[in-house]
């Protein structure tokens, strides 16, 4: 029977950094803003694009749990601490007044096409 040769196992130096400070937020845009976190660092890090970054940004509550994973990965904070923020960030935003309806998220269709309608009219029956 054969023995196995064993090397002498390698020692590595492995830097662990600890959480270098607390930081006090109401806001996600304040939190980024206190971590100094760019909008380049949060749209890459949850690998969105430019505009739907501001919207996250603006909108928290629109992230989605893979996003907000990634975002508690790229700040070190737990998850529970986002959620807890982002719920009150939103509902301490002002409610809009009676008979007003809120901004949409997306434009409706006649402003998003500068082209003249191009549809094939439905045929009436004969």
């Amino acid at each position: 029977m054969r023995q196995k040769l064993t090397l002498p196992m390698t020692r590595h130096q492995i830097s662990i950094q600890a959480q270098a400070a607390t930081v006090t937020a109401s806001t996600l845009a304040e939190l980024l803003q206190q971590t100094g976190t760019k909008i380049m660092q949060f749209r890459d890090g949850l690998d969105i694009n430019h505009r739907t970054a501001q919207r996250r940004i603006k909108e928290p509550e629109t992230l989605t749990i893979k996003e907000l994973l990634a975002l508690a990965a790229l700040l070190r904070v737990p998850e529970q601490q986002l959620v807890e923020l982002i719920r009150d960030e939103y509902r301490s935003r002002p409610t809009p007044p009676d008979g007003e309806k809120p901004e949409p998220l997306v434009e409706p269709a006649e402003k998003r096409h500068s082209s003249p309608n191009t549809s094939v009219p439905k045929r009436g029956k004969k």
